[in-house]
């Protein structure tokens, strides 16, 4: 390109336009704080000098102005503008026949421009693969192909990228998965995630073509929307895995209420850690963490390499639900035992880790099939019932097997219609078990109460049916009744009970209208008969702040239920004892039962009163039935007990009867 002749004016003229420009300019507001406008325009004005004595290369002056301008962050947009206020100003100093060089110079240049913004974008514009949704598959395919047309653009070369139709890409096989069709459906979004999907597809196809014709400022310009496209989409993949994370069970049950009818044949399957309750019992928590994670390893080994055909989710404890759909049987079992070979694999190359066995269940579902949404849950119940009395592995396939399990949901929906009715009609009684001085049973300390169905010339006991109770959310009535029933038999517990334990869930005491209850009655009818109030160990954890508020503010008093079963944090134990919230120690009764034949659980019971002493808090153990078992937990320092050779449980007029026979109690 030959010299151009400038004068000052032209100079003037260019920074006034320019201040003009970047002033009323938007997109200034945003940057004004980042660089210095005197800055850039002498840049400019070292550039538009070049053309007085050697004008640059497009190549040359692509590097010059883009470096400038990409290390203050200054958009494109602005540059492009800047570059026309600088393209008008020079051909306003030339002849009419050379104006047609500089458009075409300036064209080049802006081009040029655009692919060096472009690679700093693609540099500059990493995925954001982090979190729990790293290596789900719909985040994970589209993460990967956003990586590809990242390195694509920085390499300059599209045989990079696959181009190829939304219909054939890996993201289309997986919106069709099990997983993702869980995590979509729930929202009612599938098609929205497909649409997007395909829209990007066609955008990248263009994208691709512009770039190969270096097209490169429309393909600047086009990769920004791309962007833009692809980040939604990522979000709302992330928001999805994140909604159904938040009750992933109950997510995991919705899609089976949906799916399974449309299918003529699925499996559902339960891998249940069946050793979890020892494990919890005879090692501390992280121990069973540890068989946890192990289980879970083994699971999502097998998971990752059958996601076309398979989804599961973890359950309340150590189990976890499967299901199978558009897969064979043979198939099926080979998953199956994929898995017991992954895990026995796990399990030798961890050999600290307690023996322990996954049993696992698994139902064929045929068409037809209907149960409603909330009746879903009570296959995984069944499964696990047939697994207590079963071996393992254990295939329950033929059609007779699926009448056998309806059969007995529809009588497990009979028994929870039974015991509504039953709480409906305020047929509950309850009955007390003594808790004595383990020196001497006839020594009575208090009473525990326990809660009985009334049934026509008989009680039915709460072990038949609090599971069903919990299961359908139905504690707080049960609760409710129980202390009504304990203010209506205030004067005849008066005359022969000072203490009461009284179990009560987290969900009851999180109500006002219980607590409130409960404080009217014990400094009311209740006055003079303390009220300690049994928590589960997991349970007083879980629900900490609730436990301390309701110490302070109404003085409640408080004893650990099930002591020992694994979930204690000792350290919150002391502080908990330290403040004098709890004062009671009741060791869970699996202890009492498997003590004789195992000299660990002896020690641990040793331990375990011993700690309950240096607490200053008093030691209770269940399941008391001989008088061996009463005399060597003496000889352990435990103080009192309860059980059946300690007394059993009976109504408040049968021991107001005991106690006018005996006049000791």
């Amino acid at each position: 390109m030959k010299r151009v002749q400038l004068v000052k004016k032209h100079y003037e003229t260019l920074t006034h336009k320019l201040r003009k420009l970047h002033k009323h300019n938007p997109l200034m507001h945003n940057y004004h704080l980042k660089f210095s406008e005197d800055a850039i325009l002498a840049e400019i004005e070292k550039f538009i000098k070049t053309f007085e004595t050697d004008p640059l290369s497009v190549e040359k002056a692509a590097d010059r102005l883009s470096e400038t301008f990409i290390e203050h962050d200054i958009p494109f947009a602005i540059l492009s503008d800047d570059l026309d206020i600088i393209k008008d100003t020079l051909i306003s100093a030339v002849e009419h026949e050379r104006i047609e060089e500089f458009n075409d110079y300036f064209k080049a240049l802006r081009n040029d421009i655009a692919f060096r913004f472009l690679i700093v974008a693609a540099r500059r514009h990493e995925p954001i693969v982090t979190g729990n949704y790293r290596e789900k598959i719909l985040y994970k395919i589209h993460a990967e192909w956003q990586e590809q047309l990242r390195k694509a653009i920085i390499g300059n070369d599209m045989g990079e990228f696959p181009i190829h139709g939304s219909s054939t890409c890996p993201f289309t096989a997986a919106l069709n998965y099990p997983e993702s069709k869980m995590i979509c459906n729930e929202l009612n979004i599938c098609e929205y995630l497909r649409t997007t999907h395909t829209k990007l597809h066609e955008l990248a196809a263009t994208f691709a073509y512009l770039l190969t014709q270096k097209h490169y400022k429309s393909a600047y310009i086009l990769y920004n929307e791309i962007r833009e496209y692809s980040e939604r989409l990522m979000n709302l993949i992330g928001v999805l895995y994140f909604n159904a994370q938040l009750d992933r069970t109950q997510t995991f049950k919705n899609y089976l209420h949906r799916t399974i009818p449309e299918l003529e044949t699925s499996y559902i399957a339960v891998f249940d850690i069946h050793s979890m309750k020892q494990i919890n019992t005879f090692y501390n928590p992280k121990v069973g963490d540890m068989v946890i994670e192990t289980v879970e390893q083994s699971l999502k080994a097998v998971y990752q390499e059958n996601q076309p055909f398979m989804i599961y989710t973890r359950g309340v404890g150590g189990d976890y639900y499967l299901f199978f759909e558009g897969c064979p049987l043979d198939e099926v079992k080979q998953m199956m035992q994929a898995f017991e070979e992954d895990l026995r694999k796990r399990v030798e190359n961890r050999p600290s880790l307690p023996v322990f066995s996954v049993k696992q269940g698994l139902i064929a579902i045929n068409s037809p099939f209907t149960l409603e949404k909330e009746e879903i849950r009570t296959i995984f119940i069944y499964l696990k019932e047939r697994l207590k009395s079963a071996e393992s592995p254990l295939f329950l396939t033929s059609e007779s097997d699926q009448k056998k399990m309806l059969h007995w949901i529809n009588n497990h929906y009979k028994h929870i219609t039974h015991l509504k009715k039953m709480l409906d009609l305020k047929n509950v009684e309850i009955f007390l078990q003594p808790i004595s001085r383990i020196y001497n049973p006839d020594n009575i300390h208090a009473f525990e109460v326990l809660a009985r169905i009334k049934e026509k010339d008989g009680y039915i006991p709460a072990g038949a049916f609090i599971d069903l109770l919990i299961d359908m959310k139905l504690i707080p009535r049960l609760d409710h009744l129980i202390l009504d029933r304990i203010i209506h038999y205030k004067d005849l517990i008066h005359l022969f009970a000072t203490k009461l334990f009284i179990n009560v869930s987290a969900h009851t005491l999180l109500e006002n209208d219980y607590v409130e209850k409960l404080i009217k009655a014990i400094r009311g009818p209740l006055i003079g008969t303390e009220i300690i109030i049994e928590l589960t160990e997991q349970v007083l954890l879980e629900n900490l702040g609730l436990i301390v508020r309701l110490h302070k503010e109404h003085g409640l008093i408080f004893a650990i239920d099930d002591f020992g079963t694994g979930y204690s944090s000792l350290q919150t134990v002391i502080k908990l004892a330290e403040e004098g919230i709890i004062q009671y120690l009741k060791f869970d009764g699996s202890l009492t039962q498997s003590m004789e034949d195992s000299e660990s659980t002896r020690r641990i019971i040793h331990i375990a009163s011993k700690m309950s002493h240096s607490l200053g808090l008093e030691s209770i153990i269940e399941c008391v039935e001989t008088e061996k078992q009463r005399r060597e937990l003496e000889e352990f320092g435990i103080e009192y007990a309860q059980g059946y050779f300690i007394g059993r449980p009976q109504s408040v007029e049968a021991w107001h009867l005991i106690r006018k026979e005996r006049g000791y109690l």
